[in-house]
């Protein structure tokens, strides 16, 4: 590991003691103290900064060189498609005007589809609810999109994490600091739960390793602050998957964490294939005395050059040296390029790379040019399926709490639109499903008495109710007798 990455690992552990001499903490949480070495692993590698991306080499005249390995990138690749079918569509949420008002001032939808890619790469990731004042002065709710690397988890139980550092990382004046935003439950001075959530904020330096002036992240930071609500005001939204690598540790692991060697794999076998094709050019070997120049008179200023027959950039002619030119005759080297070989190799490692990641075997395909995904997720019993809900339902937890935390706000802080209810949200899986299947399936029940003409309509082109009614209307007027494969143009 290089000494930037060293640096970059020690910094949960030196936060941690930081915080413990700051809070006085008892102990440290050691579950987590290791954690930042795999978050810089896997984020590199989602970066396309892995160990492996430098090789060296030998050459023939025995020098060791080196060479950066061309890489398909399927960390960075896996993540973006898990997030888009995650969010494929926009859900409907039902949880007043005011949560409605800071998912569209915030663009929640544009800004979870990101961070929802950084969360399969990084395990995790935490939204965060503030409150501020607005233009007008009045108080005003903002949201937050954190990073798992940039959050440190202090305390938890079986319905998640409850408290928790949140890390703002800067460079000012040539120097690196980090503001440490501490969310824990409020205690009174003998150490007991009292109401409210306690914020506090604290400058750390990198450099020395010692607090420094919180004036360093501007005037409008606040030493300490205390809201008056009794839940978190963020979501630590992990995974699906359970955490084999640090099994008691609440954070999440990387949508790829079990499958980097064969990222590793599959980034080799991409790199040799196109050194296939950049070294499958045509070689042709010639004596080495047809390569030597002649002298020839330049007529124009009177005096003799140097020239050769062949051009030093041609890359197709190789020099030969120590035969009789005589007898010497030209030899093709040239050797068939391996492409399907190394296209069915690379499919395989794919195939085995989506397995090891949730999705169905075969849903990426490589085609020599580029690596290409499945349109649709064909059964609801899919491998992909079942990982894409695992990630769907922890994010609809999540997305719940934090609604919540915008109108317990917007009550305690008397902001308009607050509401009292539950929040709702409601998943459109029309993307993904494969539309066939589902016509089938209705229209079987309905050719079996089970669902209404107009139900069924409105399940199988996703139509609002009246809509569907009006469809099924015009169908049964155009035709009375009427086939289920006519009306749903199935079996034909």
């Amino acid at each position: 590991m290089s000494e930037v990455n060293q640096t970059k690992a020690s910094l949960w552990t030196r936060i941690l003691a930081f915080l413990k001499k700051i809070f006085g903490l008892t102990s440290l949480p050691v579950e987590v103290t290791s954690v930042d070495n795999h978050l810089t692993e896997w984020w590199a590698i989602y970066r396309h900064e892995p160990t492996w991306i430098k090789m060296e080499f030998v050459t023939a005249d025995g020098k060791k060189r080196s060479r950066t390995r061309l890489q398909l990138g399927m960390g960075k690749i896996s993540c973006a498609e898990m997030a888009g079918l995650v969010l494929s569509e926009e859900p409907d949420v039902n949880a007043g005007d005011l949560v409605k008002s800071v998912i569209e001032k915030e663009r929640l939808w544009d800004n979870l589809r990101r961070s929802t890619e950084y969360q399969g790469a990084l395990g995790a990731q935490v939204l965060k609810v503030g409150i501020g004042s607005g233009e007008d002065g009045k108080p005003e709710i903002t949201l937050d999109f954190v990073k798992a690397s940039n959050f440190i988890p202090i305390s938890w139980d079986n319905s998640g994490v409850s408290e928790g550092s949140f890390l703002d990382r800067r460079m000012i004046g040539g120097e690196p600091y980090v503001r440490i935003e501490t969310h824990k439950r409020a205690r009174g001075e003998d150490g007991t739960l009292t109401k409210g959530y306690e914020i506090t904020n604290r400058v750390y330096s990198e450099k020395t390793e010692k607090e420094a002036p919180l004036s360093l992240f501007g005037d409008g930071v606040k030493d300490r602050e205390v809201i008056d609500i009794d839940i978190p005001l963020f979501a630590y939204i992990r995974n699906p998957e359970a955490n084999n690598i640090d099994p008691e540790a609440p954070t999440g692991i990387s949508l790829f964490a079990n499958a980097i060697d064969t990222i590793k794999a599959i980034d080799v076998a991409f790199d040799q294939f196109f050194s296939d094709i950049e070294l499958g050019g045509r070689r042709i070997a010639l004596p080495g005395a047809v390569f030597r120049k002649y002298q020839e008179f330049d007529p124009e200023n009177g005096a003799l050059k140097s020239v050769s027959y062949f051009d030093p950039s041609d890359r197709v002619f190789m020099r030969l040296e120590g035969d009789d030119a005589e007898k010497f005759e030209p030899k093709d080297l040239t050797y068939d390029i391996r492409a399907e070989q190394f296209k069915q190799a690379i499919q395989i490692l794919l195939n085995l790379f989506a397995f090891q990641t949730g999705f169905d075997p075969g849903y990426f395909a490589f085609d020599g040019i580029s690596v290409k995904t499945a349109t649709e997720v064909i059964s609801e019993n899919s491998h992909t399926y079942k990982t894409l809900q695992g990630f769907r339902a922890n994010l609809d937890k999540g997305l719940k709490h934090i609604f919540t935390v915008i109108n317990t706000l917007g009550a305690t802080y008397k902001i308009q639109g607050a509401a009292t209810k539950e929040p709702s949200i409601e998943w459109d899986d029309s993307v993904i499903e494969d539309r066939n299947s589902r016509a089938t399936y209705y229209s079987t029940l309905y050719t079996s008495s089970l669902i209404d003409l107009e139900s069924a309509l409105e399940k199988i082109h996703r139509l609002p109710k009246a809509d569907a009614q009006a469809m099924a209307e015009k169908i049964l007027n155009e035709k009375k007798t009427v086939t289920a494969g006519a009306i749903f143009g199935v079996g034909a």
